[in-house]
């Protein structure tokens, strides 16, 4: 990995070079960023803070757990984030804008206005990004990333199905390439995974669904992500069904319905019936 590669966008090779010989300790937010460019976790390196970083560092943990558990009522602390202490740095800054598209996605907010948002974040440190298109960069950190997954979605949400899979299919790629560190691997690798196998749905792509659903339920076993298992389950059955295998279909969507039942997920199986039931003839939920 070049030091061209490492810094690109996020600061100056001169200045890398400085951090790396010790003249120079870099803030916070820019030594995340690097760590997170090399698929590592920060170490705790004892970085000198300020009290706004301290503030900053404990809304950025807790506005992420929210998020995490589909809690979008953070826009105080989002608020309490900008205003804390001085000026926002450049990748503060990126954190308050991609969680400020966050919050209006889920507040309804027009999906064009949420994707200049989040494409004008990911332009903080991919600066010749161009709206639409895939960035040309070698190493992304996971703040990038996850702003490219949210692009991806408010393309869906416009529609443009086609646009989105590209992305998606471009996130996937990435997490496979040995890039990126467990711990973020397990956190969003099966949303990529469940994201895509939806939208191949849309478009009848159902080889592939039956692909990335088995990667999917592999994935999710391994990291041990139950919230996303059943949806895989639900996904590999219904493309093998469609692929006139209804028996071993079925044994997977039933296995589904049964994780989302413990889990408490009535309103899936319901969905997921209806659709299933119509479409192949099935007769769900079993007793």
């Amino acid at each position: 990995m070049s030091q061209e590669d490492l810094s690109f966008d996020l600061c100056a090779v001169s200045t890398l070079s400085r951090i790396e010989s010790g003249k120079q300790v870099p803030g916070r937010k820019l030594a995340e960023a690097l760590f997170s460019r090399m698929g590592l976790l920060m170490p705790n390196l004892g970085l000198p803070m300020t009290k706004a970083d301290y503030e900053r560092a404990n809304l950025e943990f807790t506005m992420t757990g929210m998020a995490a558990t589909s809690n979008y009522e953070y826009k105080d602390l989002l608020e309490r984030y900008k205003t804390c202490g001085g000026e926002l740095d450049i990748l503060e800054k990126q954190f308050y804008e991609f969680f400020l598209a966050i919050y209006e996605t889920h507040h309804k907010a027009p999906a064009e206005q949420v994707k200049e948002r989040l494409e004008n974040a990911l332009r903080i440190s991919v600066k010749g990004y161009v709206s639409g298109a895939l960035p040309k960069v070698n190493f992304m950190t996971k703040t990038e990333l996850m702003i490219l997954n949210n692009i991806a979605r408010e393309e869906e949400r416009l529609g443009n199905t086609e646009k989105a899979i590209e992305f998606m299919e471009f996130l996937k790629a990435y997490f496979e390439s040995g890039k990126v560190e467990e711990e973020e691997m397990a956190k969003n690798y099966p949303v990529i995974l469940f994201n895509l196998a939806e939208w191949k749905i849309d478009i009848g792509d159902f080889r592939s669904v039956e692909e990335i659903a088995e990667r999917g339920i592999q994935v999710c076993v391994k990291y041990g992500k139950l919230t996303y298992f059943p949806f895989h389950l639900f996904y590999k059955g219904y493309a093998l069904a469609k692929h006139d295998k209804k028996e071993e279909g079925r044994l997977y969507i039933n296995d589904a319905f049964r994780i989302f039942e413990r889990q408490g997920k009535h309103e899936n199986v319901l969905q997921g019936a209806k659709v299933v039931n119509k479409e192949f003839g099935f007769v769900f939920p079993e007793e």
